[in-house]
């Protein structure tokens, strides 16, 4: 038995992604009072009364408007209808049944699913009283709710579990996608939503010449190579002085939280732009937290034309992200009729995740004491440590304390007795060994003795 699927539609500024929210227990969604807020399909679990069905937010329908950004809205609302076992039309309860409603209801009458009739933002007995003109819509029983207060939500709850259709599965308890989580980031138009379609083969995710379109961070379960992936699409980052309106604010905010939950950062760059402060900030900040990080030099197609421009821009991408010490980078394009909905020619696509997975497993990686300590002892018989306070220092031994990322121990006769230089010589020999390209490696040089409370403090500070 497949799991049901319930979506959430409506015209904007309606309060489908804070219903949203409630239904899955979580702010996934964002919310503020402007329209045209959420823009992809946004998927999340919701749980009810021991039954377990996926809930689906999208983007308001504005029927009048036929082109542009509302009609990649409209048509991401439309294919989740189309895959939806469950429909709940929202509908303002104060402002009544409006021209766009109307059409909206009359397009789910056509469609001959199951609907719900919602009538939102009824937070009393008033706006209870002004939800029952609702009827005239024609979809039978109207539901009161007050989404952003939690008004009459346990009976809405349970008119969705009754009107599933019997032969889809509620048992049991629905996980997160699994797999290696990759969070493709960048600045605004930098390619980030094409790659992803692209990659996926249809437009799951809406592209537009607009920068700032994607707002939510989207987790997309793919396969690759028989191997699950999630990507995530997230919303494209702008320097802080840039990023005026709140919700763009929020939005970036999901991206870094994005970043958190994720194993591997792909950094997409503009080809024909290069690698900006704003990417080099972005790479340091995906560093520093522990993420492996590959780059996708995107939109080669613009510069793969001159061979020394080519030449040249590679050049400038790796000495401006050099602090990633030697990450993959992938040129990649998407060229040609439907390139933004996943059906242009390509370069490279399949690369891409090559290069994540192999980051993923050094990220993952747990290298022997043995052969640790053996290229421990070559790199020192080939560069000997700087001398600490007038004193020889010697490294005794090292291992391997942890991964994800990778934490290097190293016992010495004196703590912290290695210059900066000296221990960034150590890591590169380290990586190049393991081919641990564009993976952070933690290095920690205790004293002879010491015990995990000196560990811990590095790690505090890293």
């Amino acid at each position: 038995m497949s799991n049901a699927l319930v979506a959430v539609v409506g015209r904007p500024n309606v309060g489908k992604s804070t219903l949203f929210n409630r239904l899955i227990g979580a702010r996934k969604a964002i919310v503020e009072d402007n329209p045209g807020v959420t823009r992809d399909r946004l998927y999340g679990i919701a749980e009810w009364d021991g039954h377990s069905f996926m809930v689906v937010d999208t983007g308001g329908i504005d029927p009048s408007l036929d082109d542009g950004l509302p009609a990649h809205i409209r048509q991401q609302a439309e294919i989740a209808m189309e895959e939806a076992d469950l429909i709940i039309f929202v509908v303002d309860a104060i402002e009544g049944a409006t021209s766009s409603d109307i059409e909206i209801a009359t397009l789910l009458r056509r469609s001959g699913q199951p609907v719900i009739l919602v009538a939102n933002k009824a937070d009393g007995p008033k706006q209870e009283l002004h939800a029952h003109a609702l009827h005239e819509l024609g979809l039978g029983e109207v539901y009161p709710v007050s989404a952003a207060h939690g008004r009459r939500f346990g009976d809405l709850c349970d008119v969705i579990v009754a009107n599933i259709p019997k032969e889809l599965d509620l048992s049991g308890t629905l996980e997160k996608p699994q797999g290696t989580r990759i969070a493709f980031m960048g600045r605004p138009n930098a390619g980030k939503s094409t790659l992803i379609n692209a990659l996926m083969r249809e437009p799951r995710v809406i592209v537009d010449a607009t920068a700032g379109t994607t707002r939510d961070a989207i987790d997309l379960p793919f396969q690759f190579n028989d191997k699950p992936l999630v990507l995530i699409d997230t919303a494209g980052l702008r320097r802080r002085r840039q990023v005026a309106r709140a919700q763009e604010k929020l939005a970036a905010i999901k991206a870094i939280r994005a970043m958190e939950r994720t194993q591997i950062v792909v950094l997409v760059v503009d080809a024909s732009v290069g690698v900006t402060d704003q990417d080099q900030r972005l790479a340091r900040m995906a560093f520093t937290r522990g993420k492996g990080v590959v780059v996708a030099l995107h939109k080669w197609d613009l510069v793969a034309g001159d061979a020394r421009s080519g030449r040249d821009v590679l050049a400038r991408t790796e000495a401006d992200l050099a602090f990633l010490e030697r990450p993959r980078i992938i040129k990649t394009s998407a060229v040609g009729p439907g390139r933004d909905e996943g059906k242009g020619r390509t370069r490279n696509l399949e690369e891409v995740l090559i290069a994540c997975l192999k980051t993923a497993r050094g990220l993952s990686s747990h290298i022997s004491t043995s052969d640790l300590n053996q290229e421990l002892a070559a790199a020192v018989a080939e560069n000997s440590p700087p001398m600490h306070k007038s004193r020889p220092v010697k490294l005794l031994y090292a291992t391997q304390a942890e991964t994800d990322p990778p934490l290097i121990v190293i016992s010495a006769n004196k703590g912290r007795c290695l210059a900066t230089a000296y221990e960034r010589y150590l890591v590169r020999r380290f990586r190049r060994r393991w081919d641990l390209r564009g993976v952070p490696i933690r290095l920690v040089v205790r004293g002879r003795g010491r015990g995990n409370s000196e560990r811990a403090q590095a790690r505090a500070k890293s």
